[in-house]
């Protein structure tokens, strides 16, 4: 018996050490399991994709683009239409499905050297200056249209009631260039109200509108400085007058630049 006793003894805290170690398993495996789901999501639709067999134009067809459609303009749709498709589950899966099958068709293409690459995507490696620099993009038709007008009117009343308006329409100006500039950052960086959404999701609603607001200030002293200072700095640099109308409208070229410039920035730049 006590040969019996000494030989089961050591058994005991290995035994022991196994219980522990099979209790903490579970929950060292359950951050890693929770990361994997989305992949493992992500990694089925692109299969999915794969093996859908998409002709060269259903994909393109899916996402309600024209055949050819720069990478750009797929993520900006794919994204759009996730926003307005949301909880339906069978049009989520085609959606993914069609930006797959695109992604792998133009990662095929570009590893072959038939699609080019955009200059923020060749040189990701590289170190930026300016990051917060404007980039050129061109906004859609509606934040076109719609600020377009905005601005029309803004200068229409600087024009017509310039003795009254003052500097309003200046500051008027910069507010509407700065309520476009966040609407159309928001269709190219979608922010997500989600509860499930991470922090860095979170502030991305935070950094479009303060990118917008850089934006329409930046246009804001362009048209200001263009319009009205570096005139007036040339010409007392190259000791000339400028004529009278010039002093007497200061506050109408101040607002004609910046209604101007905002309404480019809108347009052209993100």
């Amino acid at each position: 018996m006590a040969l019996t006793r000494l030989q089961s003894a050591p058994c005991i805290p290995l035994a022991c050490g196994h219980r522990l170690r099979s209790r903490a398993m579970p929950l060292q495996m359950l951050h890693a399991s929770r990361t994997r789901v989305y992949s493992r999501s992500r990694r089925q639709h692109v299969v999915q994709a794969a093996a859908s067999g998409f002709s060269s134009e259903e994909p393109y067809k899916v996402l309600g683009l024209r055949e050819g459609a720069d990478s750009e303009s797929v993520q900006r749709q794919y994204n759009k239409l996730k926003r307005e498709k949301k909880g339906d589950e069978s049009a989520i899966s085609a959606i993914e499905n069609a930006h797959s099958s695109l992604m792998m068709r133009n990662l095929t293409m570009r590893m072959q050297g038939g699609v080019s690459v955009a200059k923020d995507i060749k040189y990701a490696d590289k170190a930026q200056y300016l990051p917060w620099r404007p980039r050129l993009y061109r906004a859609d038709n509606k934040v076109l249209l719609y600020s377009g007008i905005a601005q029309a009117l803004l200068t229409a009343w600087a024009l017509l009631l310039s003795v009254t308006a003052g500097t309003q329409p200046v500051i008027a100006s910069a507010v509407v260039g700065g309520v476009g500039n966040v609407y159309k950052i928001n269709q190219i960086f979608p922010p997500s109200s989600s509860s499930t959404a991470s922090e860095e999701e979170k502030r991305k609603g935070l950094r479009n509108i303060l990118r917008g607001c850089l934006l329409a200030f930046l246009a804001t002293f362009a048209g200001c400085f263009l319009f009205f200072t570096l005139p007036d700095l040339v010409a007392s640099k190259i000791n000339k007058q400028l004529p009278y109308w010039f002093y007497a409208n200061e506050k109408v070229l101040l607002c004609v630049g910046t209604t101007l410039c905002n309404t480019l920035m809108t347009a052209f730049f993100r």
